[in-house]
């Protein structure tokens, strides 16, 4: 087989990605007792002093590995405290990195691996450029996630010049289309008409977030970001369907109001997402009526039922540490059918500001760029039914009228946010988002007790909760690469912004017939990436979080692999073309160098109907090449120095796109293939070079060590 062929199979290969695990006997009394409510009764618990559901006992000396962990190993804390807290005596090198956090205590130069670093900056970001990483490096994991959570956002200061979401989508917009009337209506920003272009310019304004994220003077505020797209798969809103297709700015307000809440409290999340116009439509409760007997009609009751499944507290009851809790060995349901039926008469009365009449079906009327407001007239009441102005939702009881604005929306919240299942509920889902597909139950149950208390009294903390999940020993230990079932498939959107940040991307300047500035774009990336951000088909989002392929490994050990739901073979395929079609429209060096193009020129003939505009760039790559072939690209022909050029080049690779994981085999193959595959050769020195550099960047950008986050 050819080297090629074999480099292509192992594009096709898949790693993937839990753990689990007791006992004693004692009297009937002690039998009863569970002293750390994890449910497993002290009789049997390994553990007594440690939340432990899992049981887990490497050595079989019968103490659970969370009891020896937080007593014999302080560099694997196990409590909030531990996880959070600095012993600023011990810092043996004065780096400012206390020895529990620095991975290097006797160097002052380094703190954390390279291999550490590129791996917290995959999780937590939308991709680790070699500035991070050596940033990382310098300051330590821990510090970086600190950092982090502190960096000013664009909803600190509405004074400030950092854009939300919205504001730089009126920008884009009357950039691209200064003809464009975009306040025809009212004189409000909305979209109106089949001209504007509003919902391409929602993606361009994302990218810029996700690849920027934003610039501002206070540094990058990646993390947020990153979280922020991690509770859009949560919350789901969609602008791909339905009403929301041709109002893409309630969408990009939808965006703000997750980045906003991303370090905030999750039930004034749930408050916001709850009344925004975005929800509203896309879950049918804006405009929602009161019940009519006289014509048959009860309210929607989509909203209610997807806001318990899908958004609180899931379909079945489970325990702090997200495992199910079995009646007669089956799971127990957590609502029913009447529960959805009282819920959903909480969600009428609400409609989008300024329609007429409620809940009206006329797009130029009303205001999308903003929340719902309510209507107390078209409210349940029951009053036409005969009932008490009561409802009961999983066992709690309230008024119709209650709260503040007498809607109750915020009584049915409280009743959901309250209930047992939503802190191992969200926490289980951030936890998939950014580290493991299959996370250990004790990992689950330690993130699920900070979202339930944040160490000062407050449950719903996310700034807490996201501390927690990214400082857990299970995400930063570096020994979790060698378990075989923890990590997970990148999914192709984060997969694609990696690639980028890591070569440099930067939108393409001057193009079109306004000669737009500073503005990406991506035409339709579900059409090549199988998902777009706040596009996914349904409000399931893109994919199950229980998926599990059609292989015996995955259902034989129950794991599940959510993300591979969208990546077939055929997807593969598809993806590899896609990154090198790629370059022949948007990597500088091939543009001009290779092409012999006029950036200017380039860029003024490009519009809104291309795929991408946008410029990545291989200056960097080229550069260790040449520097290799002492100076002169001509040496190229020189098999020992372009052997050295090769070596060098994958070295860097390694280092930006793996993290310094690339295996000796696949290292060897891939230098095999460079150097001796005829059809890379060229008369034209550099542009040989750029072959090199082309598809090594290809090779590893579609292989089973890139597309598989460890």
């Amino acid at each position: 087989m050819s080297i090629y062929k074999t480099l292509f199979l192992l594009l096709l290969t898949s790693i993937l990605v839990s753990a689990c695990g007791g006992g004693s006997t004692g009297s009937l009394s002690e039998a009863l007792l569970d002293d750390d409510n994890d449910t497993i009764l002290n009789s049997e618990d390994n553990c007594l002093a440690i939340l432990n559901t899992a049981q887990l006992d490497s050595n079989n000396d019968g103490i659970g590995d969370a009891c020896e962990i937080s007593t014999s190993n302080s560099d694997n804390p196990t409590s909030l405290d531990e996880l959070t807290s600095v012993d600023t005596d011990e810092d043996t090198d004065s780096d400012g990195v206390p020895n529990i956090y620095d991975e290097f205590p006797n160097d002052s130069l380094k703190a954390s691996s390279i291999t550490s670093a590129h791996r917290l900056l995959t999780q937590a970001t939308f991709g680790a450029t070699e500035e991070e990483i050596d940033r990382v490096v310098k300051i330590g994991t821990h510090a970086w996630i600190d950092e982090q959570l502190e960096i000013k956002s664009a909803y600190d200061n509405k004074d400030d010049n950092h854009k939300t979401h919205f504001e730089r989508i009126i920008e884009v917009g009357k950039a691209v289309q200064p003809e464009y009337d975009w306040y025809r209506n009212y004189g409000i920003f909305n979209q109106q008409g089949n001209n504007a272009h509003i919902h391409k310019y929602r993606m361009s304004v994302w990218l810029e977030n996700a690849l920027e994220s934003p610039k501002n003077d206070s540094g990058s505020d990646q993390l947020r970001q990153r979280i922020a797209y991690a509770l859009s798969q949560l919350l789901v809103v969609s602008d791909l369907s339905g009403q929301t297709k041709n109002h893409a700015e309630t969408v990009a307000i939808y965006n703000d109001i997750l980045a906003k809440n991303a370090f905030g409290n999750y039930r004034d999340l749930l408050g916001e997402i709850s009344r925004s116009t975005a929800m509203g439509m896309y879950l049918s409760h804006m405009g929602n009526d009161k019940a009519n007997p006289e014509k048959n009609t009860h309210p929607d009751e989509n909203f209610a039922r997807e806001l318990m499944q899908l958004f609180t507290i899931g379909l079945y009851k489970i325990n702090i540490d997200g495992t199910p809790i079995l009646t007669n060995e089956v799971p127990t349901p957590v609502y029913t059918q009447n529960d959805v039926v009282e819920l959903a008469k909480v969600m009428t009365g609400w409609d989008r500001k300024g329609n007429r009449p409620y809940g009206g079906d006329n797009s130029n009327r009303g205001l999308y760029s903003g929340s719902m407001e309510f209507h107390p007239k078209h409210h349940e009441d029951e009053v036409a039914e005969g009932g008490d102005g009561n409802v009961t939702v999983i066992g709690k009881t309230f008024s119709l009228k209650s709260g503040n604005d007498q809607s109750a929306m915020d009584s049915a919240l409280d009743v959901l946010f309250d209930h047992q299942n939503i802190a191992p509920f969200v926490s289980k889902h951030l936890i998939k988002q950014l580290i493991t597909s299959n996370p250990n139950a004790d990992y689950v149950a330690r993130v699920s007790a900070v979202f339930n208390d944040n160490g000062k009294g407050i449950k719903g903390d996310l700034k807490a909760v996201v501390k927690a999940i990214l400082y857990d020993p299970e995400a930063r230990d570096i020994n979790n690469r060698d378990n075989a079932n923890f990590g997970k498939v990148k999914e192709p959107i984060l997969a694609w912004t990696q690639y980028l940040r890591i070569f440099g991307v930067q939108p393409l300047q001057n193009w079109g017939p306004s000669k737009v500035q500073d503005v990406y774009f991506f035409k339709r990336p579900e059409d090549r990436l199988n998902q777009g951000p706040l596009r996914a088909g349904s409000v399931f989002n893109f994919y199950s979080p229980d998926y599990v392929p059609s292989n015996a490994y995955f259902s034989n050990n129950k794991l599940v692999t959510p993300e591979a739901q969208i990546i077939s073979d055929q997807f593969l395929v598809s993806y590899h073309n896609s990154i090198r079609s790629f370059v022949s429209c948007c990597e500088k060096q091939y543009l001009t160098k290779v092409k012999g193009k006029n950036l200017t020129e380039y860029a003024s003939k490009r519009s809104l109907f291309v795929s991408h505009l946008m410029l990545v760039d291989y200056d960097r790559e080229l550069s260790i090449i040449q520097q290799k072939l002492d100076n002169e690209f001509s040496n190229i022909k020189n098999v020992l120095l372009k052997e050295k050029a090769i070596h060098a080049l994958l070295e860097h690779l390694d280092k930006v796109m793996l993290g310094n994981t690339m295996t000796e085999k696949y290292q060897s193959l891939l230098s095999d293939y460079l150097l001796n595959t005829k059809g890379l050769e060229n008369n034209d020195a550099f542009k040989e070079a750029h072959n090199i550099v082309r598809e090594s960047i290809r090779f590893i950008a579609t292989s089973s060590a890139y597309m598989i986050q460890k």
